[in-house]
Order: C-alpha cells, then structure tokens, then sequence
C-alpha cells in the first residue's frame, strides 16, 4: 500500500505543478462558480487524500488486477478510480470546511459542521470538481492503470526471490 500512496501522491503532485505552469491562470482544477477555491490554496492536500484512497483499493485489487487481460485491467482501473472518488469526496469536503472555517472563524459546534457539512458537501459535489478537473483526471486516470500494473509487476518479482 505504501508503494501505491507514496508513489501516486509523488506523480500526481508532479502532474499538478507541471500543469500549473502550463494552464491559463495556473487553473488545474475544476471549481464551481463562486466557490471559494481552497483547494487551488492548498493542492497538496487536497491531492493527498485521493492518493491515500487509491493507495488501498489498489492494493486490494492487486490480485485481481494480476489475473486479468488488458481488458479485464482497465476494468478494474475504472472500478479502483470509482471507488476512489467516492471515497475521497467526503473527505475532501471536510477538508474544504476545515478551510473555510480557518478563514474565518470556528463555530463553537465545528467538529460536527466540519464532519456533517463537509461529509454532505463532498458527496454532493466533490465528484463534480474532480469531473470538472480536465485534463488532471484523464491524465491521472490514465497513470492510475499503468501505476497498479507496475506496482503489479513489483510485488510479483518481490514474491519470486
């Protein structure tokens, strides 16, 4: 799992930045119309938490991933990048509230609005700023097959010493 967290949270970051000096007004990510954009503030974060995500579904799939034809692979990439996405929007708008209340102020109830709306907000819309985030997601979801199939290759030579 290490392998995968680390070595994806590393590409994806390099992606980022290298696509920050290439894009008009270094826009990366998608974003909706008004929203306060903490996640073009802090990237890094906001990267981290798919790649953690990614780092176990990959690692589960492993064998699968292994078993299969080329075919059988990407199908297993979409459903490993389904699943990360899922996952991660939660999270990811509990970070963005996190965020949002460090630029104003922290209610006294900010665990719970924290959990409770950012939990909410990411599912609702969290998919929908990853979506929006062209070509970020097709380049990664791209990187994302190839990555498990190297991390594939990997485990299976560690497995023949």
């Amino acid at each position: 799992m290490i392998f995968f967290w680390i070595s994806s949270f590393v590409l994806a970051s390099a992606l980022y930045y290298t696509l920050w000096l290439l894009t008009p007004y270094h826009h990366v990510f998608g974003a909706l119309y008004r929203m306060f954009l903490y996640h073009f503030a802090f990237p890094l974060q906001y990267i981290m938490i798919p790649c953690f995500f990614y780092g176990i579904f990959a690692t589960v799939f492993t064998n699968s991933f292994r078993n299969k034809n080329w075919i059988g692979r990407v199908f297993i990439t979409i459903i490993i990048i389904i699943l990360t996405i899922l996952l991660s929007s939660p999270f990811g708008g509990m970070l963005w509230h996190f965020h949002d209340m460090q630029a104003g102020y922290f209610p006294k109830d900010w665990v719970y609005k924290m959990i409770y709306k950012g939990f909410s907000w990411g599912i609702q819309i969290g998919w929908y700023i990853i979506l929006l985030s062209i070509p970020y997601n097709i380049i990664c979801a791209i990187g994302c097959y190839f990555l498990t199939e190297k991390g594939v290759e990997l485990y299976d030579k560690k497995q023949s010493w």
